[in-house]
């Protein structure tokens, strides 16, 4: 039976219907296109870059070793340092190796410098002492034999950065380090045989010369600063000083470094850059007493060259 609607509820059916069409269109149009939340930015990643420095150190050498009691005082120039070279049995008697290694991942650095040392003094460089540690008269010093490693291991940590209002890609950072310096040392004391009196732990050599002989090792804490300044790209200078020893493993010690680096290739990822500079190194070592003593109270300076290679 079909009931005749009033033109009242013609008009009511009429708008709930379009109010259902709006809906389910509005709905779909919500399913269809989603909105997207925005999502988080992307921060920068610090990556590890790495550095490698092998370098040639010409050590000059001021001060003193004592070796069982018999102290040898020690004063290499840079003639008597050009003498070695020409006269020297190498790698007997003369040799160096040297490397510088770092890895740096945005502020935080971890570096290792590495050097191995050995030289043949003759009498002309060393001079002994008047008497031993029992006063007793000793001949005159013969040559100075000694074999070094030393290895400093170390953490910097960048704590001031800005840049510079002159050249464009200049700027200046300061880091903070802290780390140990290990030692190790044989020497060889020759003295020759007049007016030697206690002879009776030293080895006698087959030219008549007597020899003392000893090693030893030691570990130094050390803390330091590092200034990097670049003055533009390619061109940057680095200087950096520290202090360690503290009566830890020496009485103290001290180290000081003054390079410029100039980058002249970039060849697969890895850039390579020349380096000249200046480094000192002083330690004041003990250890034993009477004729067990010895001593390393020694500056170790000179000028340095290197090639750096960055990747």
């Amino acid at each position: 039976m079909i009931f005749p609607l009033s033109q009242k509820s013609i008009d009511v059916i009429a708008a709930l219907a379009i109010a259902i069409g709006v809906s389910d269109g509005a709905l779909a149009a919500d399913i269809a296109m989603p909105t997207k939340a925005a999502g988080a930015p992307v921060q920068s990643i610090d990556t590890w870059t790495f550095s490698a420095t092998p370098y040639a150190w010409v050590t000059l050498l001021n001060g003193s070793t004592t070796v069982k009691g018999r102290t040898v005082d020690v004063n290499v120039g840079f003639n008597d340092l050009a003498d070695l070279v020409r006269h020297s049995e190498i790698p007997k008697d003369l040799l160096a190796l040297m490397g510088y290694f770092e890895a740096r991942n945005g502020r935080l650095s971890l570096f290792a410098d590495l050097v191995y040392l050995k030289v043949g003094l003759g009498a002309s460089m060393t001079r002994s002492r008047g008497v031993d540690e029992l006063n007793a008269a000793i001949g005159a010093s013969a040559g100075l034999k000694f074999e070094m490693f030393i290895a400093e291991l170390a953490a910097a940590y960048e704590v001031a950065r800005w840049g510079s209002t002159g050249a464009p890609g200049s700027g200046t950072a300061v880091d903070v380090f802290g780390g140990v310096r290990a030692w190790w040392q044989k020497a060889d004391a020759s003295l020759s045989v007049s007016g030697t009196l206690n002879v009776f732990d030293l080895t006698r050599n087959a030219d008549g010369t007597l020899s003392a002989t000893s090693n030893v090792g030691w570990v130094d804490p050390l803390i330091g600063l590092r200034l990097r300044h670049q003055f533009a790209p390619g061109w940057n200078f680095v200087a950096s000083g520290d202090v360690g020893g503290f009566g830890v493993g020496s009485k103290f010690s001290w180290q000081t470094l003054a390079a410029l680096n100039y980058d002249f290739s970039v060849r697969k990822s890895v850039t390579w850059s020349g380096m000249v500079g200046y480094q000192a190194l002083l330690v004041d070592y003990s250890k034993g007493f009477g004729l067990t003593h010895y001593e390393y109270d020694m500056t170790m300076h000179g000028p340095i060259i290197g090639i750096t290679a960055r990747f």
